[in-house]
């Protein structure tokens, strides 16, 4: 009877254990983190807030999906450290590509899965300078020792001095297919499918929570892209350009404004433009509008100029790219001008808007507001007149123009002379 008894008791504690292993298989908790496009400090920010969530949650894994082809160093760096104080053990899955700053990410997780098209590596930092290169591989070296993984691997992705037999010769880079990185230990599980994944890592059903970019966090990857900033500014400096060729402030003039504040914007959200960028773009505008109403050209419009120039240098993230972008966008715009004035006359557009024939009073055409009796009267000039401007004269408002001579507002002037309906005024010594 005693045997009995006890045979029971180990019978229903054995029942009991399967009972509770199979309820807690079965409603593991596994974060996905998805990193896509370019890795900056919005991708910074999604990560550290999965790690958070993950912890808060005492999830089984994180796992974190890697698809890009790189980014910013110091961003990635960061995702490194995060990646590996993480309390919660973390997988890299890499679906097609873990270039650049994704390998480092990739390496610095515990674990790392492939799909059979996965690749990873090609590492070299921009500019290829030797403090960088040094730096970087150091950077990766470290990483796959903390993981236990051959740092001479990791420091062929970066720089190309690095031979290894069989694997990398001299003077490329390193990137590893699936099958090299499975072979080599940089790949612990291939896996196409997350079904095949959780097989992987023994994990049954999983509830399974997705951590994606916010809008934010996507707004700053996008506008913060070199692509995207260089084809931002560009777009907004020549539709300013276009808007001081028409009279007025209209649609050009707001849309390019917007534009390069949306890349301002988005790199300082990125963390690639500090606050000063965007002082220095706001003084700049103000300096070039103060210029706007002052006689010449000089020291606000300089000095707006260079604020402008240096705020878009550091926008850009500084550095000889940075140069280069700016050089590029000033040789297109310079381009599209002389294209503008040499062949919008020529322009079917153009054709239709414009007069193919002079209006000639001989032709039974009339000018239209001749203000002959206006000349010899006098008024006060409500705008800045360098040389085109407001009068008031008689309580009434005319667009004149001087002979040269820049007239400051509220000054008085009188009329000189009209011809058809340009009225020229000058200042009253």
């Amino acid at each position: 009877m005693k045997r009995f008894s006890a045979g029971l008791l180990i019978l229903s504690l054995l029942i009991l254990i399967d009972i509770t292993w199979s309820y807690s298989s079965s409603n593991d908790v596994v974060y996905i983190i998805h990193i896509s496009g370019m890795i900056n400090e919005g991708v910074y920010s999604l990560v550290r807030r999965g790690i958070s969530r993950a912890t808060e949650e005492r999830a089984r894994y994180i796992i974190v999906e890697i698809e890009t082809f790189g980014g910013l160093v110091d961003s990635a760096v960061k995702i490194r450290d995060a990646l590996l104080d993480s309390p919660i053990p973390t997988i890299a899955y890499v679906k097609n590509r873990a270039w650049s700053a994704g390998a480092l990410i990739a390496i610095a997780c515990e674990k790392i899965a492939f799909t059979e098209s996965g690749s990873m590596g090609a590492a070299e930092p921009r500019p290829m300078e030797e403090k960088n290169v040094s730096a970087l591989r150091a950077e990766f070296s470290a990483t796959a020792e903390r993981r236990r993984r051959n740092p001479q691997i990791a420091e062929a992705m970066v720089d190309q001095s690095v031979e290894i037999k069989d694997l990398k010769p001299r003077g490329k880079l390193l990137t590893l297919t699936a099958s090299q990185a499975k072979k080599y230990g940089y790949a612990d599980f291939i896996a196409n499918t997350y079904d095949e994944l959780w097989r992987a890592i023994n994990v049954k059903e999983p509830r399974v929570v997705n951590e994606y970019l916010n809008w934010s966090e996507r707004f700053s990857q996008i506008t913060s892209d070199p692509t995207y900033s260089f084809l931002f500014l560009m777009g907004g400096l020549l539709l300013l350009f276009v808007e001081l060729q028409i009279p007025g402030f209209g649609i050009p003039g707001i849309l390019g404004i917007t534009l390069i504040v949306l890349t301002f914007v988005g790199n300082y959200l990125a963390g690639l433009a500090g606050i000063e960028a965007i002082l220095l773009l706001i003084g700049g505008i103000i300096l070039l509008l103060i210029e706007l109403h002052t006689p010449g050209f000089g020291i606000p419009g300089i000095t707006g100029i260079v604020a402008l120039f240096i705020s878009l240098y550091m926008v850009l993230g500084g550095g000889i790219n940075a140069i280069r972008s700016i050089i590029l966008a000033s040789i297109l715009i310079l381009g599209v001008i002389i294209l503008f004035i040499r062949y919008l006359p020529e322009s079917f557009v153009w054709k239709r808007l414009a007069l193919k024939e002079a209006t000639r009073t001989d032709a039974g055409y009339t000018v239209v507001n001749v203000q002959q009796d206006l000349v010899g009267k006098e008024g006060v000039s409500v705008t800045l007149l360098r040389p085109a401007g407001i009068v008031e004269i008689e309580n009434r408002r005319y667009d004149c123009l001087t002979e040269g001579e820049y007239i400051p507002p509220r000054t008085k002037v009188i009329v000189t002379k009209v011809i058809g309906n340009k009225i020229f005024v000058r200042k009253i010594s």
